[in-house]
């Protein structure tokens, strides 16, 4: 996204999901962008700890745990067992277990006030861009990210191909979710209608209310989560 950010070609602007506020890192005033560089560079301190330390804990964690408790899947690595018609079923199941996992977490992590003191990290932007997708604090990383991939892997466990597509999907559909452009291209596009808006979670970032879901709409229709976005959306029209 450095080239996106950096060139701000008219093509790429008529996507920005707040077209009327500057890039902080181009805003007037010195102390927003003073702000916004030290912003970043907590960012790639989390970002190192949470993808560098904390992940290969946690996958060598559920290595561990589905070996002792017996759920180790014998077919992870046989050839004969992928491709095969079942792994897209298993990549399905896992992105929308996956997805509620994340709902009921991320939900969890603004209505409990001793949860809400680690995710508030997370909201310290309130214009996003990609160096937000894993500004998490540990716990918070550990909770509303790994718990849900825990749950998609241990109910499901696919092959470790279909497992591999997975995080390739999550870390992407994470990435998009932060980008700070709703691009009409994007993969998480293509399931309308039930795909969710990347403008949602930026919504959900000025407000630090509702939108709870990642990119799949189902889960904020019908336990809530879109009260505040429609009043948004029904004022701009």
């Amino acid at each position: 996204m450095l080239p996106i950010y950096w060139i701000q070609h008219p093509f790429f602007e008529q996507y920005k999901i707040q077209p009327d506020k500057a890039w902080p890192w181009l805003d007037e005033k010195q102390h927003v962008r003073d702000e916004f560089k030290k912003l970043s560079l907590k960012s790639i301190k989390l970002t190192s700890v949470n993808l560098f330390i904390l992940l290969p804990l946690m996958s060598a964690m559920k290595i561990w745990l589905a070996h002792v408790t017996g759920l180790e899947n014998p077919y992870a690595f046989s050839y004969e067992h992928w491709p095969n018609p079942i792994n897209v079923v298993n990549l399905v199941s896992m992105v929308v277990l996956h997805e509620f996992g994340f709902y009921m977490t991320h939900n969890m992590m603004h209505t409990y006030p001793s949860l809400y003191k680690y995710h508030k990290i997370h909201h310290e932007y309130k214009m996003n861009t990609t160096l937000a997708s894993q500004h998490n604090h540990p716990i918070d990383f550990v909770l509303s990210i790994g718990t849900p991939a825990l749950l998609a892997v241990t109910v499901v466990r696919p092959h470790m191909i279909t497992l591999f597509q997975f995080t390739i999907w999550t870390m992407y559909a994470n990435l998009d979710d932060h980008v700070g452009y709703a691009f009409p291209w994007s993969p998480v596009r293509w399931f309308v209608p039930l795909a969710a808006a990347t403008d949602e979670h930026e919504f959900h970032h000025s407000i630090n209310l509702g939108c709870y879901a990642s990119k799949l709409s189902i889960f904020n229709s019908l336990f809530g989560g879109y009260e505040y976005y429609n009043k948004k959306k029904t004022k701009s029209l």
